[in-house]
């Protein structure tokens, strides 16, 4: 049997065993994708009719954004290749006209950041982007936000992001959390069957991350905060934030958690000016990115 065969028929394995989940999952989707509420006084950056010049997000970056500032040359420019293209795919509600050109780029930089060393980074599930001035009230009036995610729109607090983008060496940063809980959705819930390799590292993220919680809250170690401690998923996405802003600590404290958020990110954040990580691509991985498959 020739290998061209073979491919096909492989092919055609693929699609009959992933229609009918790839039928529940838009469906269940769909019913998600509905456009959130815009006030008249709110400001709509929409990136396909008001896009921000390349020349200006590289102004913002080089201001504003230490990862971007650290990346060697090539990456630079990858990395605001990428911003550029992920606001164009977004909606952008501000609630404040304060910094309103700087809240666009910088939110999609941290998108970027986390997702830097991944194929797919555009999250497309969310389309739309809540920025407010300062935190707000949740669904429960007497719980304040300083970032959520929901059905399609990451929002976040223009305050409390600016504070976690200024000091890089704390292990809080807004902008990196609610990011991670849009990439843990897209991934693990929206897209799981055309991100089966993602998924099959996230259960080892998982399973380290369990073991460090463990020991967190039974108050042997205390890298991380009481309010990682929680649940899992808020966990999940404190480990993101310290595996980019504490990383030596991180290795040390807890190396299982680091070597498997490497692998899941595809990134070693101590290596600040190439941090992105180039695998050896395996025949099943070249066939299954030929057909669009198991994506990253």
């Amino acid at each position: 049997m020739t290998g061209g065969i073979v491919i096909i028929l492989l092919y055609v394995a693929f699609v009959l065993v992933d229609s009918n989940k790839k039928k529940t999952q838009s469906a269940y989707s769909s019913k998600l994708l509905t456009a959130p509420d815009i006030d008249e006084t709110d400001i709509v950056y929409n990136g396909v009719t008001n896009a921000i010049g390349p020349g200006v997000i590289e102004a913002i970056l080089e201001k504003h954004c230490s990862y971007y500032k650290s990346l060697q040359p090539v990456l630079r420019q990858k990395f605001l290749e990428r911003t550029h293209h992920f606001m164009k795919q977004k909606v952008f509600i501000i609630k404040n006209d304060e910094g309103f050109r700087e809240m666009p780029v910088l939110v999609s930089a941290a998108a970027i950041q986390l997702t830097f060393g991944l194929n797919d980074y555009l999250l497309p599930f969310y389309k739309y982007i809540r920025v407010y001035p300062q935190e707000y009230p949740g669904d429960n009036f007497f719980k304040v936000l300083a970032g959520n995610v929901q059905n399609n729109v990451i929002t976040v607090a223009w305050n409390q992001f600016l504070k976690g983008n200024e000091n890089l060496t704390d292990g809080s940063n807004v902008g990196l959390h609610e990011m991670s809980h849009a990439l843990y959705f897209q991934k693990l819930v929206i897209d799981p069957y055309g991100a089966r390799e993602f998924c099959k590292c996230y259960d080892h993220v998982l399973s380290a991350c369990k073991e460090a919680y463990d020991i967190e809250i039974n108050g042997q170690k205390n890298l991380y905060s009481s309010y990682a401690d929680s649940d899992m998923q808020e966990f999940w996405a404190e480990s993101v934030e310290i595996f980019f802003e504490k990383p030596d600590d991180l290795r040390n404290q807890y190396p299982g958690v680091y070597d498997a958020m490497k692998a899941l990110l595809r990134q070693d954040s101590l290596n600040k000016s190439c941090p992105v990580i180039h695998e050896k691509t395996s025949f099943a991985g070249k066939l299954a990115s030929i057909f669009g498959y198991g994506k990253s």
